[in-house]
Parts: C-alpha cells; sequence; structure tokens
C-alpha cells in the first residue's frame, strides 16, 4: 500500500509538471519548399530541441495535410503542417515586479511599450529581473501559456511596442498571425550614411561562423526581408522607417549593416566610431546614445475581425540625439 501510494504520488508530480494539450498549424511557403520537417518544426518553436520534435514526428504527433511523415520528409509549398504536444511548464522563471508600460488591455491579449535596457526573457546570459519575470509578477496565470504568452521579441536594447498573449487559444491564434506575415511590425531607425531611396533587402541571415553571439547574411541562413524608406536626413546620418517581413534574430541590425548603414549605439554590430565627414557636433550626440537607435513604434493586425493598430512616441534619448545631428546642419 505504502508503494502504491508513493508510486500514485510521483505519477501526480509528474502530471503537475504538464500543461494542457497545444496544437500548432503551419502552411508551407514558397521559401520553406523542399527542407526537412524536423528542421522546419525546430525553427518555428525554437523552444523545443530538434531531438524532441524528431520524437514527436516518430509518435505520429505531426502531420502533413493529416498524414504522419518521417523526420526526413521534405515539405512542399501549400502543405499544412500540425504538431501536436504536450508543454512543459517551466519553474524557472519567478515573479518580480519590474516597471513596464502597459498601452492596451484585451481579454486576449496585452500591448506593451517595452523600455530600452529590459530583456525581454529569461536566458543562459540573464536569468532574472526580465519583462517575462514582471508579466508573471503582473499576470500569475501567464504561466500557464507557453513562452508565458510571449508572440515576438525585441532585442534588450531596442525600445517599443510588444505583444502578449493573456490565454492559450489567443496564444496559438497569434502565433499564426505572425507566422502568416499578418501582424505588421514598423521600426524607426537612425543609421550612418545617407540612403539615395528606400529598397528592400531580401538576404539570408544565418550565426556568424565565428562569433556564435550575432548573426550575418550567409548562404545557407535562413529567408529574411526588410523594407525601410527614409523619413528624414542630415549631413551624414538618416533616420528610416523599416517594417518587416520576417521577424529573424537581429534581423533590421544584420540587414542594415549589410546595406552600409549600420544603427547608430549598436555596439555589438558597428565598431566603428569616429565617421568620415561626420563633424564634433554630430559625434557627442551619437556617442551619447547607450543602446542601438531602433525603436518599435507600430503595431498593426486584424483579430476576430477587428483592426488594432498601436503607435508609440520616440523615446527621449532618441529625440535628443536627432536633435543633436540637427544643430549641425
Amino acid at each position: 500500500d505504502l508503494h502504491l501510494s508513493l508510486r500514485r504520488q510521483r505519477q501526480m508530480c509528474i502530471r503537475d509538471r504538464f500543461k494542457t494539450m497545444i496544437s500548432k498549424t503551419y502552411k508551407v511557403f514558397e521559401d520553406d519548399s523542399n527542407k526537412r520537417i524536423d528542421k522546419f518544426i525546430t525553427e518555428q518553436l525554437d523552444y523545443l530541441s530538434r531531438g524532441i520534435v524528431q520524437r514527436l514526428i516518430s509518435e505520429g504527433s505531426v502531420t502533413v495535410s493529416k498524414k504522419k511523415v518521417s523526420k526526413d520528409y521534405k515539405i512542399t509549398e501549400g502543405e499544412e503542417i500540425e504538431v501536436n504536444f504536450t508543454d512543459i511548464e517551466s519553474k524557472s522563471d519567478l515573479p518580480q515586479k519590474i516597471d513596464f508600460q502597459i498601452l492596451d488591455e484585451q481579454n486576449d491579449f496585452l500591448i506593451l511599450d517595452k523600455p530600452a535596457g529590459l530583456t525581454v526573457h529569461p536566458g543562459a546570459g540573464q536569468k532574472d529581473n526580465t519583462l517575462i519575470n514582471g508579466l508573471l509578477y503582473k499576470f500569475p496565470d501567464l504561466g500557464k501559456i507557453p513562452r508565458n504568452g510571449l508572440i515576438h521579441r525585441l532585442d534588450k536594447d531596442t525600445s517599443g511596442l510588444i505583444i502578449i498573449a493573456k490565454t492559450l487559444k489567443s496564444h496559438t491564434r497569434l502565433t499564426k498571425l505572425i507566422q502568416s506575415r499578418l501582424i505588421k511590425r514598423r521600426y524607426l531607425a537612425l543609421v550612418h550614411g545617407v540612403p539615395i531611396a528606400g529598397k528592400t533587402i531580401n538576404k539570408p541571415i544565418g550565426r556568424h561562423p565565428k562569433n556564435r553571439l550575432i548573426f550575418c547574411v550567409k548562404d545557407g541562413g535562413r529567408e529574411s526581408i526588410t523594407h525601410f524608406k527614409v523619413r528624414e536626413r542630415f549631413d551624414n546620418f538618416s533616420l528610416l522607417e523599416v517594417s518587416l517581413e520576417t521577424g529573424r534574430t537581429h534581423q533590421i541590425r544584420v540587414h542594415l549593416k549589410f546595406d552600409g548603414h549600420p544603427i547608430c549605439g549598436d555596439r555589438q554590430y558597428n565598431k566603428i566610431t569616429k565617421w568620415s565627414n561626420s563633424s564634433v557636433q554630430e559625434e557627442v550626440a551619437i556617442q551619447g546614445l547607450n543602446r542601438q537607435a531602433l525603436h518599435a513604434f507600430n503595431l498593426s493586425f486584424n483579430y476576430d475581425q477587428k483592426d488594432y493598430s498601436y503607435e508609440s512616441p520616440m523615446p527621449l534619448d532618441l529625440i535628443s540625439c536627432i536633435r543633436g545631428l540637427k544643430k549641425n546642419l
């Protein structure tokens, strides 16, 4: 009886570690055609290892157009992939009192205005004092949702708008919207140089071969598409409006550097401190930045047949920098 009781307690503890069943559906676009299905799913669900994904496939928890496949199956444009799995609850993300602004709260989602300097979620380099820790303090039920409701990310030193799902159902729906490129994101970027006109940068991005902490344009990387137009020109710098079709890590920073217009204040991707033709006034303005001059100012999407659009004003540090550049005109 004691053995049976201990066994039941162990089973309950194991069961308590798991949350509800999660179902994800993806449509295959042209750029992912002929890709192995295990690689594709790992890219979509980056919090699951490739080994776990392969196990799900072997268990029949992954179907392509309603049919079971093998882990080395090559997907084709137009196919629909469904993934069903039981999410494991994370015990490492602890509630902490963190300051951030909530622009809007709906039944299904939150719209936040993240300040520069705040990391979005705990990771290897930072275990706490993140936006997710602050969200769990204000909204404990987010701990029951995959990734604590996170739909997309912003770099630590990028400011601006971010959307958080409040329910399991909305997390699935909003994730599908962003994967289908139906959540529009626009940014303001202050860059070195003066582009002649706006353009589209369509270059694949992958991890840097020597520095695994950064990314670069490389053959064999993931498809990445960035659009920009010029909002304002200064002597040697420009303010760009940037929009994304894809959402790769550091995408805007990598693409703009590749295009010859690195983001001001981005010390990770831009080691140059003194630029040719720049004045002392300009250098003082740029050096006053303590982060990359990138701000997510607009989010727009349709949810439940209703259009939503949110804007965040330019932060004071970027306004001050631009004023310094204008004095040089």
